[in-house]
């Protein structure tokens, strides 16, 4: 049972090695493209096209500009990633009054000026005024309420209209379909990164197991420093002497170690059922097998200690049987 276990945790190990470089990765590849940005920015594009905003490109002008707001913006005018219904609200009106840091061209300024007059908010300069002064009377009044409710409560006491109630009605819905999209978006991502990673290194994940199964000091290697090093975070592991003993041990083969021998071995189509099972095991990302791997360690804790009791036990009721006694009890049977 032992045996199996280990096996299990071996291979664990190995692919949560490998998740790891996936999933750092993957996060570069997102953050430096923006793309949670982006498809912030797209969904709210649509959002404002809901609003009475009819062009698209002006929808996505507005949307971008408002993403730059200083008070938005992910540093040094990137797109930000997060925004609240109210802040989305303050700044619709801040845009259309035009009196902002942010400043949207004319044709935009004049499309959501005509979508807030449409909606019911004449005067989004004024209103904005409003919402504020009643914001400040109820931190007054109830400093017990949280930031976004004082502003939830004083849009809907000073800028009550149609166009906030569609504001309030699909916004929800908007970011929910936003972070969908980008969920799957980086589903893909993460299974491209793990093709590349694999095709690199050569990784058969049915080799690992089999060696894991076979050699009994390869596999008390890896499992006996697993149960030292994941003990505490992953992220404080250092995989680099995983990488170097499954270098060694032929399990892996890094393109820096001869491009002949990397490009004779990846050849072997009897690798491909591995390889392919470890890309489709690798892309269910790093926090799947840290998480599984602290289940198998507790489990092999577990079972290592009913093992060392179960031992004792045999070896105790061994002592109590002395020849002695054996051979006593032997001579008292009749003949």
């Amino acid at each position: 049972m032992l045996k199996t276990l280990d096996v299990l945790i071996g291979a664990t190990i190995v692919l949560l090695l490998f998740s790891m470089a996936v999933t750092v990765i993957t996060q570069a590849i997102t953050s430096l493209g923006g793309r949670r940005g982006r498809h912030l920015r797209s969904g709210l594009a649509g959002l404002l096209q809901q609003l009475g905003i009819p062009a698209e490109e002006i929808a996505q002008h507005i949307a971008d500009t408002l993403l730059r707001h200083p008070l938005i913006a992910d540093g040094k005018g990137r797109l930000g990633t997060v925004v609240h219904r109210e802040e989305f609200t303050k700044l619709l009106f801040d845009l259309a009054g035009g009196n902002g840091v942010q400043k949207l061209s004319p044709d935009a300024q004049t499309a959501l000026k005509t979508a807030l007059q449409e909606g019911g908010i004449s005067d989004p300069e004024q209103a904005l005024k409003n919402i504020r002064a009643m914001a400040l009377q109820l931190e007054a009044s109830n400093p017990e309420l949280s930031n976004h409710l004082r502003d939830s409560l004083a849009i809907l006491r000073e800028a009550s209209s149609d166009f906030v109630a569609r504001v309030n009605s699909w916004f929800d819905q908007t970011i929910d379909r936003v972070v969908q999209r980008f969920t799957q978006y980086t589903h893909w991502v993460t299974l491209g990164v793990s093709v590349v990673v694999v095709l690199a290194v050569q990784l058969d994940i049915i080799a690992v197991a089999n060696r894991l199964w076979i050699d009994d000091q390869f596999r008390s290697t890896v499992v006996s420093k697993a149960a030292s090093d994941f003990s505490n975070e992953a992220n404080k592991v250092n995989p680099k002497p995983y990488y170097d003993l499954l270098n060694q041990s032929g399990l892996i083969t890094l393109p820096l170690d001869g491009l002949d021998g990397w490009v004779e071995r990846i050849q072997d189509w009897r690798k491909a059922p591995g390889m392919v099972l470890a890309i489709l095991l690798i892309s269910l990302g790093a926090p799947f097998w840290y998480n599984t791997l602290k289940d198998l360690l507790k489990l092999r804790s577990s079972l290592a200690q009913k093992d060392d009791a179960q031992r004792a036990e045999r070896q105790s009721t061994s002592a109590d049987v002395t020849p002695g006694s054996a051979v006593s009890s032997a001579g008292s049977r009749p003949a």
